[in-house]
């Protein structure tokens, strides 16, 4: 019997959370019984393959990798099908090939995944169903769901997440939405990538606490309206090449959306200056100093109250001068400005945002 089911044996054990003493005692078998399973160094009687695989959450093909791979395009054709008998009305057809499909590949996630979509599907479909289909097909979408988020597939793990949260929020299981939200957040290094952001604010709100419902929505617009400038401000770096026509609209674009959400201390016109000044038109580019100059030494408006209180509200006093400071340094140091250096205009903004630093 050359099979190597050791690794296999392991991983299903911990994703359980049994040690090898829990799983022996489970068999009647001892410990280092186990352990050797699992080094390979010997296996398990036949007679222990069924009640392995059931203390273990599998079976027997599985345990044993008796499986054939599903391939992507062989799901998507088969998805494709239920789909379709769906929408001629049959659903308890296309229900009866979907779990055949489940039970025969018990280990592909990516059908699993998929056969959540299915049910949601079914419940879409506006065919005639009792209440008893859609308790069968909500719990099948549970079940499923929770077994993609326990195979710690990393392509399919966050959506999973999504979908546990959601379909909790839905039956108003509030601790058990929170539950998965912040369990998660600790345990899973990649799960700051993901933006639950709706799903804590729909817990929010299912919980009459809307003061943290809109704390949320303002924290995460202000943190995108940083994004949206960063990359404005990339698309005008001299290695993008941009036109430029191009590059004006695109600093036009900067302003705006700083004058809109008051939000990054009017730097797009500084921006704007260093593209007039690459371009050789110095008058406009002392324009746009004048008025940055202007912005910085009035009092600094906080980001837009209707909007983001409260929020964000950060101390203006401080921020303002940590803004000036930059700029002047920038100006005093950054290459691009050297043209401007002996410009008396040039010069008479930069001694009004030392001094404004000195007051």
């Amino acid at each position: 019997m050359d099979l190597k089911i050791g690794g296999k044996i392991m991983e299903l054990r911990k994703a359980r959370g049994m040690t090898q003493e829990q799983l022996a005692a489970a068999l009647g078998v001892s410990a280092p019984a186990v352990s050797k399973w699992e080094t390979d160094s010997s296996y398990p009687d036949i007679t222990l393959l069924c009640p392995l695989a059931r203390a273990l959450g599998t079976d027997v093909d599985s345990l044993l990798a008796f499986e054939e791979e599903l391939s992507e395009e062989a799901l998507g054709q088969w998805m494709t099908e239920i789909m379709g008998m769906v929408q001629k009305g049959a659903v308890s057809e296309a229900e009866e090939r979907l779990n055949r499909l489940l039970h025969s590949y018990p280990s592909s996630v990516p059908l699993k995944f998929s056969a959540v979509a299915a049910f949601s599907f079914f419940e879409m479909s506006g065919t005639k169903s009792d209440g008893e289909d859609k308790t069968r097909w909500k719990n099948r979408k549970k079940e499923l769901c929770q077994a993609v988020h326990d195979s710690g597939n990393t392509a399919f793990f966050l959506p999973a997440v999504s979908m546990l949260v959601s379909l909790a929020l839905a039956d108003d299981e509030l601790e058990r939405a929170e539950e998965l939200l912040k369990e998660n957040l600790t345990n899973k290094a990649d799960f700051a990538a993901a933006d639950f952001t709706v799903l804590w604010v729909r817990l929010y709100l299912k919980k009459g606490e809307r003061d943290k419902a809109l704390e949320t929505v303002q924290k995460e617009l202000y943190s995108l309206v940083g994004k949206v400038q960063n990359c404005l401000i990339s698309m005008l770096g001299e290695d993008m090449a941009l036109e430029q026509e191009k590059k004006i609209e695109v600093c036009n674009v900067l302003q705006q959306l700083t004058e809109s959400f008051c939000v990054g201390g009017g730097m797009g016109a500084d921006v704007l200056a260093e593209v007039y000044l690459r371009d050789g038109d110095t008058g406009k580019a002392l324009d746009y100093l004048e008025r940055l100059t202007d912005r910085l030494t009035s009092p600094v408006l906080p980001p837009n109250p209707l909007l983001f209180a409260p929020a964000i509200a950060p101390k203006q006093t401080e921020w303002g001068r940590e803004m000036r400071m930059v700029i002047l340094r920038g100006l005093k140091q950054d290459a691009c400005f050297e043209p401007l250096r002996q410009d008396e205009r040039f010069r008479a903004l930069v001694n009004e945002l030392a001094e404004s630093l000195e007051e």
